[in-house]
């Protein structure tokens, strides 16, 4: 048995994750039971070193339903039984003559070495059953599988209640029940669970926002499906993990022949009147990311107040209208600002006057460089979705689920229940790449393919935090990264910088200054662990 934790993790909707095993069984030869034993083997593993079992006389209850998921779930109960522990039981929500297939197989193996089954098929089967959770050591969810895709209601709702009170460790086997696999929306309600062992491949719900708050950890086991057949699969989503992001970095080897004009630069249109801090920092980050030059450009009364502010960065003193914005009209001027730069990051806190509207609109028209847009520059566009040129494909979005449902005219709370759909249908209509921020960024391509992001915690859910991450995309753009590389390595750095200062002791009051502070140690450790 393997576990897969590492490296090119593709993520399978439910649909293809059960035609690949229709696969392995015809073209293999690999019998489903088999499939079921080396998925089951695999979570008694994970149980065994996840240290939740103190001794061979500890209660474990399993909860199996009548499916294969259940059939799974009666793996682990006669395995840990075989390996010692006596006291294994398994609440099935069946009678057991219902059970068919290779989940029979696996029940009636379990009962001829004597494993206890207890049917929960009415209100009184369980009202006996229940009171008896508070004594176990570990609860094992086999209750419901990827199939599901109605709510779930009557006992099967009540179980995953009492689940969700249980003090102890819960591991869901393949998904946690009442889980949506491919939305990560809970349907009804859904099993909270420690750990989750997923079998072959990974899920989209159980990484993508809400369904990775209820997977827990995620583990997933090899089953003996070839790991090359998700890579063929055209809708595979691609999982950010610090091995697959960490080849897309630049190269960042310090050589004598170096110097600051190689390492690229970018130029950031941020900032207005109260909001110049989201332009120092953005550009702040840009440097921080490595590349080699990073210029400001504000309005001439801004920017001003803002010189020797930080040192490092250079600064571009706009023209300014009356209304004391900044106003460049002209294509003359565009080139003028733009020559020798690299990459642009456009909008953290530009302000939504008619003179950033303009501003924005020119840059897009008569600049060619590769461009981030954020904050008020995507405000500006879903205002008027003509300032964004028709396939300027040299273009990241990087919107928050706010912004998204300015972009996509809807609410929020449609985008936060159809994430994965939401980015993909935004990058394809303009011809773009998105960004969709949150827990478990989106990033979303032109022709519609997905990737979702691994790293980071809470400490991102502060002011500036998106500033930062528009710096850091906009610096790896200008140092020559191509756009899907730049939003993949981008995000998921963004989300280390989260983890390398929790992991210091830094659990509260961090704001985006520490962020970008902690740009440099967070990239020399990514870096060296290679």
């Amino acid at each position: 048995m393997k576990r897969l934790r590492v490296g090119d993790i593709k993520l399978l909707t439910a649909a293809r994750m059960r035609a690949l095993d229709e696969r392995a069984i015809r073209e293999i030869g690999i019998p489903g039971v088999v499939l079921m034993e080396e998925a089951g083997r695999g979570a008694v593993s994970l149980i065994e070193e996840s240290g939740w079992l103190d001794n061979f006389t500890d209660e474990i209850l399993i909860f199996a339903g009548k499916g294969n998921n259940g059939g799974d779930a009666l793996v682990v109960a006669r395995v840990l039984l075989l390996a010692g522990y006596p006291k294994v039981r398994v609440a099935l929500l069946a009678a057991k003559a219902v059970v068919s297939g290779d989940a029979k197989v696996n029940l009636e193996a379990f009962i001829r070495l004597g494993g206890e089954v207890v049917e929960l098929i009415d209100e009184q089967c369980w009202s006996k059953l229940k009171p008896t959770l508070k004594e176990q050591k570990i609860l094992v969810d086999g209750l419901l599988g990827t199939g599901l895709k109605s709510n779930i209601r009557g006992l099967y709702a009540e179980v995953v209640a009492a689940i969700n009170e249980f003090s102890g460790p819960v591991l869901a086997l393949d998904i946690p029940s009442g889980l949506d696999a491919d939305s990560g929306l809970p349907l009804g309600s859904a099993v909270q669970a420690t750990a989750t062992a997923t079998f072959a491949f990974g899920k989209p719900g159980l990484f993508v926002s809400p369904g990775c708050n209820y997977a827990g950890q995620v583990e997933i086991v090899d089953i003996g499906i070839p790991q090359i057949w998700a890579a063929a699969e055209k809708d595979a989503i691609q999982l950010l993990t610090a091995e697959f992001c960490r080849p897309l970095l630049p190269e960042m080897t310090v050589k004598a022949n170096i110097h600051k004009g190689s390492r690229g630069h970018l130029l950031t249109f941020a900032g207005s009147a109260g909001k110049s801090g989201a332009g120092l920092l953005a550009a702040g980050a840009a440097l921080h990311c490595g590349c080699g030059l990073s210029s400001l450009a504000l309005p001439k009364s801004l920017a001003k107040r803002l010189e020797g502010r930080n040192p490092a960065l250079m600064l571009v003193f706009l023209a300014e209208s009356e209304s004391d914005h900044s106003r460049v009209t002209s294509v003359s001027e565009i080139e003028e600002i733009c020559l020798g730069k690299s990459a642009l990051a456009i909008g953290p806190g530009l302000g939504l006057t008619d003179a950033a509207a303009e501003l924005t609109a020119n840059l897009l028209k008569s600049s060619l460089l590769p461009v981030v847009l954020d904050a008020d520059a995507l405000t500006l566009l879903a205002e008027n979705p003509d300032i964004l040129p028709k396939n300027r494909f040299q273009t990241i979005l990087t919107p928050h689920p706010g912004e998204m449902a300015r972009l996509l005219k809807c609410e929020t709370r449609d985008i936060q229940n159809r994430r994965l759909d939401s980015a993909r249908e935004l990058a394809v209509n303009l011809g773009v790449y998105v960004v969709l921020k949150g827990a478990a960024t989106v990033i979303a391509t032109p022709s519609g393919a997905l990737s979702l992001n691994s790293s980071g915690n809470a400490l991102l859910a502060t002011a500036g935090s998106g500033d930062i991450l528009t710096g850091i995309i906009g610096s790896l753009l200008a140092q020559g990264l191509d756009f899907l590389a730049a939003a993949q390595a981008g995000v998921f750095l963004h989300g280390l910088l989260a983890e390398y200062l929790l992991a210091a002791g830094m659990s509260h009051g961090v704001t985006a200054v520490e962020l970008e502070r902690a740009l440099p140690a967070t990239l020399s450790q990514w870096l060296m662990a290679s």
